[in-house]
């Protein structure tokens, strides 16, 4: 299967290719107590390296009439690997200065995703750099681990060095929480950065 893709639909971004756990996932979305909104600055085709990947992968970031974003991840087809396809349903909302993305998927390799990815959402962090460059940052596992076990946010954590792990604080609980520096403090290192296609 395809090498970034994996990566992205796993987003494993400190073991690349080789760890088998989905990221933190949230029983709720971010921003569930303020209005979310589809950001326009992110609609259209970019192009990045997920994680430590030297492959290219294109997103496509298509606004819905409901106010979400539909997310078309594809990785053409290299001499290193295969290529592959995946979709994801995103929801955009600012709290503070902090921006966030809260995705679920929907489809890899052209099958309906299941799983916590697909029950669950997966929190992002994005933030638009003065090229225009997008920075997309995703929860750091021992940052999260860390927030649980010192009681700053409610969460589970499964056993095991790939065990699960996900945010369960209440829609209030955990706004006030990503709105805040220690909230920020949980996306430590960046996902991808996407250049658009022009």
């Amino acid at each position: 299967m395809n090498r970034a893709l994996v990566q992205f639909a796993l987003i494993v971004a400190v073991a690349v290719g080789l760890a088998a756990c989905p990221p933190v996932t949230s029983k709720t979305p971010i921003g569930s107590t303020v209005k979310a909104e589809a950001d326009p600055a992110l609609t259209g085709m970019w192009k990045g390296r997920i994680g430590n990947t030297k492959i290219f992968s294109y997103f496509t970031f298509l606004p819905q009439k409901d106010g979400t974003i539909t997310a078309l991840l594809i990785t053409p087809p290299s001499a290193q690997d295969e290529g592959g396809w995946g979709a994801f349903n995103l929801q955009t909302v600012a709290l503070g200065s902090n921006h966030f993305i809260n995705a679920r998927e929907t489809f890899e390799d052209n099958k309906t995703a299941s799983g916590a990815m697909a029950d669950n959402v997966i929190p992002l962090l994005y933030r638009i750099n003065g090229d225009g460059a997008v920075v997309v940052y995703i929860v750091d596992e021992n940052a999260a681990k860390t927030a649980i076990r010192n009681g700053k946010i409610t969460g589970t954590i499964q056993e095991g060095e790939f065990g699960d792990i996900v945010l369960t604080a209440a829609p209030g609980d955990l706004d006030a929480y990503m709105a805040s520096p220690a909230g920020r403090a949980l996306f430590v290192k960046p996902l991808t950065i996407l250049r658009k296609v022009k």
